[in-house]
C-alpha cells in the first residue's frame, strides 16, 4: 500500500516491514532511530538530497512530482555506503523509488606518486595557495582535465602550469591578438555581418569544426563526462582555433582596407570566442565571463543561453580536406627537423601522391606557405624518392612458421618491395610461396623500412607520404639567411618593447655571405620589418646573432 508521510504513523511496531528495511539505522549520523518520524527527521535535518533541498515536506509539495527525483548527485567514493545507499534505502522507503537519476562518484585526490596526501608527509596541497598561483579557473580546469572524476587523480602542480600556459595562455592570446586589431582598426564586429557561405574557406573550416565542438562537448556534459568535454575543448583551441586558424588569418588582421575578407575574420574570430566563452563557463567561469563582457557588453556569461550546433555550418568533406593538408604539413615539419632544415629555410619542392590531387590541389598555396617551400608535386610514382625494404616480424611470424623462417626471410629478400610494402602497410593480403605452399601474408608478418634517397627527407603515417626535396641553390640558401634575418630583427623589436607600427632602421655588421643575401631581399626585410633603411656598418657594439652558422652583429632604432 502507498503511504505518505503523513500516513506513517509514529509507533514503530505498528510498521515493522517499513522499518525492517531501513533497520532504522541513520548511516547519516550514527545514530540508532527508534521511531520512523526520527529517522526522516534526521535525513531532513543533515540535508539529505533530494528532500531537504526543496524543503520537502514543509513546502513544495504542489510541485514536487516535478523536482523529484534529482538529476544526479555527486558525491566522493568513501560516501557510497554512508550517503548514495543511505538516500536510496530512505527514498525507496518514503518515495517507493530511487532519490535520483545518476550519480557522479568523485575518486580520490592522491599526490604526484600516487601516495595519500596527508600533513605528516608534507605532501599536502593547500588549496588557496593553488588559487593565489595559478587562479581558481586553471586548477579547476586541471582536475576535470587530467582524469575522470571518478577515478583516483594523482595530482601534479606542474599539470596545474601546464594547463594555465597552454589552454589559458592560449586563450588570453587570441582574444588580447583580436582585441589589439579590433581596436587599432576601431572596428565592432557586430556592426556588420558577412554571410557564411561568402566567407573564406579557411572560416567555413574553423566553424564546421566549431559547430561539431558544440554537439561533442554538450553530449559528454549530457552524460556528465566532464573530462571529455575539457579535453575536447583543449584540443580545438590549442589546435584549431590558434595555431591554425588564427595563425592562418594574421595577415588578414594586418589588411589596411576593411575588405569583405577581412570583415569575415573578424565577424569569425568574434562568433567563436563568444562560443567557446559560453562552452567552458560551468568548467572554469571567470576567464569566460571576463571574456564575454568585454566583447559582447552584456551582464554574464552565466545568465547566456548554452549553444547550439548549427547543423548547416558542419562541412565534414571540408574538415577531411583541411585535416588532411594539416597531417601533410605536420609530417613535412617532422621531416625538416629529421635533417635539421628550419621552417625559414626555403625548399625547391615537397612530393604528395598524386591519388591526393583532385582533393587538395587548390590548397597548394597553403602548403607551400607551411612548408616554405616553391612547388608542390602530386607524384603518381614516389619510388623515384624513396628506398623500401621488407624483413620478417619474427615475434609474430616465428612461432606460425617455425623452420620456414629462414625460406620466408628469403622470399622477402626476391619481392620487389617498392610494389609490396605499400600494399601491405595499406592493409592488403599478398600471397607467396613457401617450398611449393601458398602462404597469405598481411602487414603483421613483416617489417616495413622506408627511407629517403640522397637528396631527400620523408615522413610516413598511416600509408600517407611526404617528401622533401633538400637539395640546396644558392638563390634558396640566400632567402633563408634573409628569412632568419627578419626573424632575428622582430624579436629585437619585441624585445625593446616597441609599438606594433613603429618604424625601424636597421644596422648590421656580417660578412660578404650575409650582406649579399641581405641586399638580395632588401625589399622584403624592410617591408615585414617595417624598416625605412638598413645599413651594414662596422661596429663591434652591435649584438651578435647567429643566421644560419653565421655571426653578425645587429642593432634596431625606432625612428
Amino acid at each position: 500500500m502507498e503511504r505518505s508521510l503523513e500516513d506513517i504513523d509514529e509507533n514503530i511496531d505498528l510498521h515493522r516491514p517499513y522499518v525492517d528495511e531501513v533497520h532504522l539505522k541513520c548511516e547519516k549520523c550514527g545514530g540508532t532511530m527508534t521511531r520512523v518520524k526520527e529517522v526522516i527527521d534526521c535525513w531532513f535535518d543533515s540535508g539529505a538530497m533530494p528532500f531537504a533541498q526543496h524543503h520537502y515536506p514543509f513546502e513544495n509539495k504542489e510541485n514536487f512530482d516535478e523536482l523529484f527525483p534529482a538529476d544526479y548527485i555527486c558525491e566522493g567514493i568513501d560516501q557510497t555506503r554512508g550517503w548514495f545507499y543511505s538516500l536510496i534505502a530512505i527514498s525507496t522507503f518514503v518515495m517507493k523509488t530511487a532519490p535520483y537519476k545518476n550519480v557522479l562518484v568523485g575518486g580520490h585526490l592522491v599526490d604526484k606518486d600516487g601516495k595519500k596526501m596527508s600533513k605528516s608527509l608534507g605532501n599536502a596541497v593547500d588549496v588557496f595557495e593553488m588559487f593565489e598561483k595559478y587562479g581558481a579557473d586553471a586548477l579547476r580546469w586541471y582536475m576535470l582535465f587530467v582524469s575522470p572524476v571518478w577515478t583516483t587523480t594523482k595530482f601534479d602542480e606542474d599539470g596545474v602550469k601546464d594547463v594555465l600556459s597552454k589552454y589559458f595562455g592560449t586563450l588570453k592570446n587570441v582574444y588580447t591578438f583580436f582585441a589589439l586589431y579590433a581596436n587599432t582598426d576601431s572596428i565592432d564586429p557586430k556592426d556588420f555581418f558577412v554571410e557564411y557561405e561568402d566567407r573564406p574557406e579557411l572560416d567555413r573550416w574553423v566553424l564546421s569544426k566549431y559547430n561539431n565542438l558544440i554537439a561533442e562537448v554538450d553530449a559528454a556534459l549530457e552524460v556528465y563526462d566532464l573530462t571529455r568535454a575539457a579535453r575536447k575543448l583543449h584540443t580545438f583551441v590549442n589546435e584549431d582555433l590558434s595555431n591554425w586558424y588564427i595563425r592562418r588569418s594574421r595577415r588578414r588582421f594586418w589588411a589596411t582596407e576593411l575588405t569583405e575578407d577581412k570583415k569575415a575574420v573578424y565577424n569569425t574570430t568574434y562568433e567563436i570566442l563568444i562560443g567557446v566563452s559560453k562552452l567552458m563557463a560551468p568548467l572554469a567561469p571567470y576567464l569566460p565571463e571576463e571574456i564575454y563582457r568585454n566583447l559582447t557588453g552584456e551582464m554574464s556569461v552565466h545568465v547566456a543561453y548554452f549553444p547550439e550546433s548549427d547543423e548547416s555550418l558542419i562541412d565534414n568533406k571540408l574538415e577531411e580536406r583541411m585535416d588532411l593538408v594539416r597531417s601533410l604539413v605536420g609530417m613535412g615539419r617532422a621531416s625538416r627537423e629529421q635533417v635539421r632544415i628550419k621552417v625559414r629555410q626555403p625548399l625547391q619542392k615537397v612530393f604528395i601522391d598524386a591519388k591526393y590531387e583532385d582533393l587538395i590541389s587548390y590548397l597548394t598555396p597553403l602548403i607551400q606557405e607551411e612548408l616554405n617551400v616553391k612547388e608542390v608535386v602530386f607524384e603518381s610514382n614516389l619510388n623515384k624518392y624513396i628506398d623500401f625494404t621488407l624483413k620478417p616480424d619474427y615475434k609474430f611470424a616465428g612461432p606460425l612458421l617455425g623452420a620456414k623462417i629462414k625460406i620466408f626471410a628469403k622470399v622477402l629478400q626476391g619481392l620487389d618491395a617498392a610494389i609490396y610494402a605499400p600494399k601491405l602497410e595499406a592493409g592488403e593480403t599478398v600471397s607467396v610461396e613457401l617450398e611449393g605452399e601458398s602462404l597469405e601474408v598481411n602487414k603483421d608478418y613483416v617489417i616495413t623500412s622506408i627511407t629517403a634517397k640522397e637528396g631527400f627527407t620523408m615522413t610516413a603515417e598511416n600509408n600517407l607520404f611526404i617528401i622533401l626535396d633538400t637539395n640546396m641553390t644558392k638563390e634558396l640558401v640566400d632567402e633563408g639567411y634573409a628569412r632568419e634575418f627578419i626573424s632575428k630583427i622582430q624579436q629585437m623589436r619585441k624585445n625593446n618593447a616597441y609599438e606594433m607600427m613603429d618604424r625601424i632602421s636597421i644596422y648590421f655588421d656580417g660578412d660578404d655571405e650575409i650582406a649579399n643575401a641581405v641586399s638580395a631581399y632588401r625589399e622584403y626585410i624592410m617591408t615585414e620589418t617595417l624598416a625605412d633603411k638598413i645599413e651594414r656598418v662596422k661596429d663591434t657594439t652591435l649584438e651578435v646573432q647567429d643566421l644560419n652558422g653565421h655571426e653578425t652583429g645587429m642593432k634596431v632604432e625606432r625612428v
